[in-house]
């Protein structure tokens, strides 16, 4: 086990967007808790349950968490707690009274960035608004990392994106305070193979471009899992963070519900975190043997890698190779000088 209990705790407090991109996530699977959604009372309840039991840090994502009229609620019932608070949002829905409560109970604000000029915020949003909305986004960054809030822009590395990264670093490099954090698009059911380990290679080479010259705290890293070996494994860890953040490696998620999840993306039900605790979740056996590597392939055992990179995502494994043992598809373990255990 990493650490003796979560690092952080993710709620999603509503499962609506007002964008519709094809490669979200949430968009495009069913999830486990259908339209319901947390009311005030129970995701304070859970905020609660989240100080009460050490948890340091708390996440509100969704969908899009300011679609919620309780929001400005809830950030401050969670700052009054005691806790880091951060926020997941696509930025468009900002008004002024809204960032004025953001900037006074939030330390940390990811913003999601998919395109790189109103024009193709437009295509992702699915309407003329989206230039709008662009706007409004960009004008939030630069107004909330102004008023001390740590703000993150977030870009999925999907192959559109990945072929306008230049564009995407330019436009991240002129807003001032924010700094850049770059996606693994997950496979959904429109969309099973987002990238293939060409993108990778692609995407590896131009962050690492990226960087060169940096100092290491403004470097630009891939966050979520991916596996090092589906290209350069030394090049690949030298621009990801690896798995550590993902899976339930280092936190617990929350779906609407109020079921108690690995991450947002494996629906195992660890619990209801109305009636249960975090910790129990945390020490189950599910927990132990996915933080003792059990679900990692073999294979991957023999890379040096491993306690980095985690075998990268066991979503995508479970996904696209039916079972949480499977190798992520972007692997390719060879590549890492793993030795393939012969057939029995």
């Amino acid at each position: 086990m990493l650490f003796p209990k979560p690092l952080e705790a993710k709620i999603e407090l509503v499962r609506d967007c007002n964008y519709n991109c094809g490669f979200c996530f949430n968009a495009n699977t069913a999830g486990t808790c259908g339209a319901k959604q947390l009311s005030t009372a129970e995701a304070k309840r859970i905020i609660s349950k989240i100080a009460s039991e050490g948890i340091e840090r708390v996440r509100f994502t969704g969908g899009e968490p300011l679609l919620r009229k309780d929001l400005s609620e809830l950030l401050r019932f969670a700052r009054q707690s005691g806790l880091y608070v951060m926020l997941n949002t696509n930025g468009s829905l900002f008004s002024p009274k809204m960032l004025s409560v953001a900037a006074k109970n939030c330390d940390n604000i990811l913003f999601s960035l998919h395109a790189q000029n109103p024009s193709k915020e437009a295509l992702l949003q699915g309407s003329a608004a989206g230039k709008r909305f662009f706007k409004k986004k960009i004008s939030a960054i630069k107004s909330l990392a102004g008023r001390g809030v740590m703000v993150r822009a977030a870009t999925i590395l999907t192959r559109r994106n990945i072929l306008a990264l230049e564009e995407f670093h330019s436009l991240a490099d002129s807003l001032p305070g924010a700094a850049w954090a770059l996606l693994r698009p997950i496979p959904t059911p429109n969309l099973p193979k987002p990238i293939g380990s060409a993108d990778v290679a692609v995407a590896v080479e131009k962050i690492a471009s990226f960087n060169k010259g940096r100092k290491k705290s403004r470097h630009c890293l891939i966050e979520n899992a991916i596996p090092f070996c589906a290209y350069a494994p030394e090049k690949v860890s030298a621009v990801a963070m690896g798995a550590v953040n993902e899976d339930g490696n280092s936190s617990l998620a929350v779906d609407s519900a109020g079921i108690i999840k690995p991450s947002y993306f494996l629906d195992i039900a660890l619990g209801n975190a109305l009636q249960g605790s975090f910790s129990d979740a945390w020490d189950s056996d599910f927990m132990q043997r996915l933080h003792a590597l059990e679900f990692v392939g073999e294979e991957c055992h023999y890379c040096r890698l491993v306690g980095k990179c985690r075998g990268g995502s066991r979503f995508s494994a479970l996904f696209s190779g039916g079972s949480l043992y499977s190798l992520d598809p972007l692997a390719k373990p060879v590549l890492a000088g793993a030795k393939i255990p012969a057939a029995k």
